[in-house]
């Protein structure tokens, strides 16, 4: 029924779908202002990041808070710049695609099938059974739907309306925005993780867990423990987020701002082959036409 609502607001209301400022314009500088730039945090007249960290069941965990003006600053950048075009590392993904704030991406150039769009683009439109997916709309809404409860030919009349698909998964909470204990995933037990959060149109964030320490560095805490996918949905409720999506985590979950690496990667990380970056709108514009 929400999805149906939705549907029927922007055709009847397109302006809708395409608003001036997503968030409230209150939490932005004036048009014209200079950005401001901190360790922590990135403030302009199209975004704002703060970043915190918490301590959360022996592990070091980042949440971004995210507002924007357009969802030109919410992108998807590829290796090379391209669909399967091979992977880079997080400094080379951010510098190339001019990123304030850049997060491990879904890896679905690994998977055989799922749907997969890419800033507007349908990259891949076949099924998969076994993925929830998290949708991002024109609009500025999120939602993410169970594998079992995908109407991939709903997708297709709503096709115009979606910015972008992740494939990865699962979802992390209900559909009124409480904890899930319950999963399908094979990556329940502790780990590194990524995931993308959503309050409302314009208001996200990205949270980065880092994770693998061993029993000795844990009880030194020294490092990290990361965190169970039950662990992880309580966490995100815990935040006032009204949908969760876990992206891919692992040693490729990073978290770069400012000009470096702000987590830390277990091993040092990977190369990857996309991630989920923020820019200011100009850049995004610079990067479509390159």
């Amino acid at each position: 029924m929400r999805r149906f609502l939705v549907l029927l607001m922007l055709l009847l209301f397109p302006a809708l779908a395409f608003a001036d400022c997503l968030c409230d314009p209150a939490r932005l500088l004036p048009e014209g202002s200079t950005p401001v730039v901190t360790e922590n945090s990135y403030l302009s007249e199209n975004v704002s990041i703060t970043i915190t960290a918490q301590r959360s069941h022996y592990t070091d965990v980042f949440v971004a808070d995210i507002y924007l003006r357009s969802l030109d600053s919410f992108r998807r950048v590829l290796g090379n710049g391209r669909w399967k075009g091979g992977s880079q590392n997080i400094k080379e993904l951010a510098h190339d695609n001019q990123g304030i704030l850049v997060m491990t991406g879904d890896s679905s150039t690994h998977f055989s099938s799922g749907l997969a769009i890419v800033n507007g683009e349908w990259v891949r439109s076949t099924k998969s059974k076994d993925r929830d997916l998290c949708l991002l709309y024109r609009n500025g809404e999120m939602v993410t739907l169970a594998a079992r409860e995908i109407d991939y030919d709903a997708l297709q009349t709503d096709r115009e309306n979606l910015w972008q698909c992740f494939l990865f998964g699962p979802s992390l909470l209900t559909a009124d925005g409480q904890a899930k204990s319950d999963f399908t995933a094979a990556v329940r037990p502790e780990n590194p993780r990524s995931v993308i959060g959503y309050y409302a149109p314009g208001h996200y964030c990205f949270v980065q867990v880092d994770g693998r320490g061993t029993a000795s560095q844990l009880e030194e805490n020294r490092q990290n423990r990361g965190l169970t996918l039950p662990e992880l949905s309580e966490f995100m409720a815990s935040l006032g987020c009204t949908c969760a999506y876990n992206l891919d985590g692992g040693q490729s979950s990073v978290l770069y701002f400012g000009d470096d690496v702000f987590s830390t990667p277990y091993k040092h990380g990977r190369r990857l082959d996309d991630a989920v970056l923020i820019c200011e709108p100009d850049a995004a514009a610079i990067n479509e036409k390159e």
